[in-house]
């Protein structure tokens, strides 16, 4: 047995976990219309692709029950033989089948004991380099195949940890592969944009973009143009490519005796050569020629390689020849290669290369010969093409300034290149380690049930009520010190979420306990001296007292019972209680003594849960830079109603509250004042734990009072009903995922078997169980006529079809959707990894001539330059967008930037699926604009640094603390 296993797991075979025995299928000659049956290549991956089929040998799907070898959902395969696409013992999961499918004799069905092990832990641990060892050392060769028997398969061990921890490792390491995929993305889309920088230079370079003065219609000439030639500087002219050099093509290599005489060995140069950095020459084939023919044909340093036939990808591919200095081989171009010679001095091998790799090329596939996918191009086509040839004298310095640029952006996809090259061995790493128990967590909720620490904000702006806080180094530190108790209680199994609420039902009673007791305008909130009578019990009874404190007081109305409803206690051991007591109860004077840092310590506070990777909090927080711009940009008046439909902790809501005392107007009367803190600003949230912390959050800003009205925060589904009360202003960072029943919690629900749950609603424009776009659809329903909103929003929501295209048209017609802020990554909580967007329109009144309410829809692309959460707020590029916006004046007097965009509601209403996934950088450029490659240059420099970033963070999220236990049972 392996040593070094974690406590409570063990080492079985796979034999051992069988419900019944490994069961081969059935190959044969196939039968029309018979059963599907599947090919090795539908276990590429970790789920079988059942399309990789064909017609089988079961004439009905009775027969192929009969012989026991339908697979259904639950099912996993593994193949026994070598074959395109797969290897030898690869498994693959059934998740769904579409019909009766079977599978052939190459592969063999596993069906495990599911009370044992779950079958995508199983798929899972397959993978594993101790598994992988030990299905490679059973294969037998023969034939050139490999083969493994089903009772070698049934002796591969693998670890087996507990039921419960399969389940924990099974979405733990889906979250960090998903992670990982996510940052290879933002790679490969790096490299994406530095090949067209690549090519927009070149070809700015090559047709003389690049250069100031006058351009001049092109002259005629002897060749033959399919399309008229681009302008190009007075100077410079348009050659047919048979003016400027000699074009032959290479030769046919026939077959003759190996000691003919009158033939040579050359290197033969194929068009698979032309590809690459550098010429492979040790890689290349030889071939026996006629002498003659050898030398007529053979290549020199400075000819210019064509590709003549072939993949239509590869037609016109142009390289120049640089011989090998230690081979005296001579190497000739084969026949679907073109060697063209320069006849003099006119122009330089490497610029015509250049030309012909870029713009050039396009003339050459218009002009080539299309038979079964192939193209083929003749050598007076070749000779036809038209190439523009600089001034001698300029020649130099073009090819200097083309190729600087090059180099520096080969330099640049040669370390992203590598960073690609290692992201599968950090797959591995992360496999191996889930495999042993060492993975950190990394659950990600996807349901609106999900537990989400939202709003959490660090040292908020203070109004001009209260004095200014001179230390914030200090409100850091006071946080800290309430946060110092849950690390040790972590190891007990309590959460960050249980541990905030824990923290919250004690800081108020210390609140209270302070209120009863200043000297002036005393409170009594409770009717009892709580806090001091927790000091008059020790050990057990005090655990006893507090649970019943917690109880009484959440049979209580207003904003007390909200924060104590069904509250209770997750310390059950004396001592961690009376230590996080000591913590409260020295750590600061929650009302009178230091008023101004209440409400930015418990911020602070929120904050720092939010930040526990170990519970993958940090996805659930809505950033404070960003809460902050998009209240600047909405402007919250004392005469707006506020909502939030999705609270989380209360972010939206104290940070409009906080916008309205700064810019109160003079000779606002109290009563108006007032409704700031009776039904004007209000939220609704789903989930006891969560709106508990909103409930505290707002009575430390000042929003909610101690009196007998119902407090600001509802607790409920708020998408079930049509609302009862609209609002001028609706500000809400919707949950992400597919909606799914399951009845409201205290803390985060277990959506496992949760079903999706299409919502309709007659006041839907949409039946769906998309979150977002039933939130789009319920904010609308809450506005008032002429009624704001910003909406957060993933990219998905942009260009979803179907029911995301109703929506989108409809908002379009219905409201003024008059801002798209596109976020970079970072802005989820900086673990998912997901794209932002944010939403900014205004509820418009039916038009007569039922026109659309959206004039133009302005996109601001803050991913351009940087695409991540930078390391301090001013790097964030939400200021910038904010002055973009200009907050309180209309949308036409902003002005357009090359990161800010208009596009007309025409244009959009006409794009395929009503698309709004939209940019303001280069890529989005109208026709006949010309993109500058410095500003491009730009976004991909913040490419590449926001790919280092998102690897640092997730090598440091990935790092496990020297004395950590994951994966913990119970």
């Amino acid at each position: 047995m392996r040593t070094g296993l974690p406590p409570g797991w063990t080492e079985v075979s796979l034999g051992a976990l069988l419900r019944e025995p490994l069961t081969a299928g059935r190959s044969g000659q196939a039968v029309p219309g018979g059963v599907p049956v599947l090919r090795l290549p539908a276990l590429r991956s970790a789920t079988a692709d059942l399309t990789e089929s064909r017609e089988g040998p079961c004439a009905s799907a009775a027969e192929a029950e009969a012989a026991g070898h339908l697979i259904r959902p639950g099912d996993i395969l593994m193949s026994r033989n070598d074959g395109l696409g797969a290897r030898i013992g690869r498994a693959a999961l059934v998740r769904e089948t579409t019909g009766p499918t079977t599978y052939p004799a190459t592969m063999v069905r596993v069906r495990v004991d599911e009370r044992l092990i779950d079958p995508e832990y199983l798929v899972l641990a397959w993978e594993s380099r101790a598994v992988r060892r030990q299905i490679e050392s059973s294969v037998r060769h023969g034939a050139g195949l490999g083969h493994i028997a089903a009772r070698d398969l049934e002796r591969v061990r693998l670890p087996l940890p507990p039921r419960s921890e399969q389940e924990r490792i099974k979405i733990s390491l889906a979250f960090w592969l998903a992670r990982v995929d996510e940052e290879e993305a933002a790679v490969r889309d790096t490299l994406r944009r530095v090949q067209d920088l690549r090519t927009l230079v070149i070809d700015q370079g090559v047709l003389g973009r690049t250069t100031t003065g006058p351009h001049a219609d092109p002259e005629p000439s002897a060749a033959t143009h399919r399309a008229p030639l681009p302008a190009v500087p007075v100077g410079w002219r348009w050659v047919a490519l048979g003016e400027l050099a000699e074009v032959v093509r290479g030769p046919v290599a026939k077959s003759r005796r190996a000691d003919d005489p009158h033939e040579v060995e050359v290197g033969s140069l194929r068009p698979a050569e032309l590809r690459g950095e550098r010429w492979a020459h040790e890689q290349m084939p030889t071939v026996r020629l006629d002498a003659r023919r050898a030398e007529a044909t053979r290549l020199s340093p400075g000819d210019v390689l064509y590709v003549l036939s072939g993949q239509p990808d590869s037609l016109g591919l142009a390289r120049v020849w640089e011989q090998d200095s230690s081979s005296h081989r001579t190497y000739v171009p084969n026949h679907h290669v073109a060697r063209v010679r320069m006849t003099g001095d006119a122009l330089h091998p490497r610029l015509l290369a250049l030309y012909a790799n870029g713009p050039g090329r396009s003339w050459l596939r218009d002009a080539a010969r299309r038979t079964a996918g192939l193209t083929s191009l003749g050598l007076d086509q070749l000779r036809q093409a038209p190439v523009p040839v600089p001034p001698l004298a300029e020649q130099g310095t073009l090819l200097a300034y083309l190729e600087a640029w090059n180099s520096g952006l080969t330099s640049v996809t040669a370390s992203a290149e590598e960073a690609l090259a290692m992201a599968d061995r950090l797959r591995d790493g992360c496999r191996e380690q889930a495999l042993a128990g060492r993975l950190p967590h990394g659950t990600a909720p996807s349901s609106e049930n999900d537990v989400r620490l939202k709003g959490a904000v660090t040292v908020p702006p203070m109004t001009p009520t209260r004095r200014p806080v001179n230390r914030p180094s200090q409100v850091e530190r006071r946080a800290e010190r309430l946060w110092s108790s849950f690390p040790p209680l972590s190891e007990d199994g309590l959460t960050a979420l249980e541990y905030g609420e824990q923290v919250t039902y004690l800081l108020f009673l210390k609140t209270a306990q302070e209120l009863r007791h200043r000297p002036l305008n005393r409170v009594d909130v409770l009717g009892r001296d709580a806090w001091d009578e927790l000091a008059l019990h020790e050990g057990t009874e005090l655990v006893q007292y507090y649970g019943a404190l917690l109880a009484e007081l959440g049979e209580r109305g207003g904003v007390v019972g909200r924060i104590f409803h069904k509250a209770q206690n997750r310390l059950r051991r004396p001592l961690p209680l009376q230590n996080l007591i000591q913590q409260v109860e020295e750590g600061l004077s929650w009302w009178d003594e230091r008023p101004e840092w209440r409400a930015p310590v418990f911020d602070a506070f929120l904050a720092r849960c939010a930040q526990d990777h170990r519970t993958a909090a940090a996805q659930y927080f809505t950033h404070r830079e960003l809460i902050d711009a998009i209240v600047a940009c909405c402007r919250p008046t004392v005469e707006d109603t506020i909502v939030d439909p999705a609270a989380g902790t209360g972010g939206f809501l104290v940070r409009s509250f906080e916008h309205i005392a700064r810019h109160l107007p003079p000779g606002v009367p109290p009563a108006q004042r007032e409704q700031l803190s009776h039904g004007a600003i209000r939220g609704t949230e789903l989930v006891e734990a969560t709106a508990r912390l909103a409930t505290m959050n707002l009575f430390l800003h000042g929003v909610e009072r101690l009196d007998d009205n119902p407090a600001a925060i509802e607790v409920r589904d708020a998408l079930t009903v049509s609302p009862r009360r609209q609002a001028t202003l609706v500000l809400a960072d919707p949950p992400l995922g597919q909606r799914r029943w399951v009845p409201p919690s205290t803390g985060a629900p277990d959506l496992h078997g949760a079903e999706e749950l299409a919502l309709a609603r007659p006041d839907f424009w949409a039946a769906t169980s998309h979150q977002q776009l039933n939130f789009i659809q319920h904010v609308y329903t809450l506005l008032e006529i002429a009624g704001r909103a910003a909406v957060v929003v993933p990219d998905g929501v942009l260009f979803m079809k179907g029911a995301g295209e109703r929506v989108r048209r409809q908002l379009l017609k219905q409201c003024d959707v008059h801002t798209l802020l596109r976020l970079p990554i970072g802005f989820s909580g900086g673990s998912l990894g997901v794209k932002l967007n944010v939403l900014f329109f205004e509820k418009a009144a039916a038009r007569p001539d039922g026109s659309p309410a959206t004039r133009h829809l302005w996109v601001y692309d803050a991913r351009a330059g940087h695409t991540a959460v930078a390391d301090s707020p001013e790097d964030s590029g939400l200021d910038a967008f904010v002055a973009a916006y200009r907050p309180g004046y209309p949308p036409d007097s902003r002005v357009a930037s090359w990161v800010f965009k208009p596009y007309s509601v025409d244009a959009l209403l006409a794009r395929p699926d009503v698309n709004l996934d939209l940019g303001a950088d280069l890529g989005e450029e109208e026709p006949g604009d010309t993109p500058e490659p410095h500003l491009i240059a730009q976004q991909i420099s913040g490419r590449l640094e926001d790919a280092r970033r998102r690897f640092a963070r997730l090598a440091e999220e990935l790092t496990p603390p020297r004395d950590a236990r994951t994966f913990r049972s119970g």
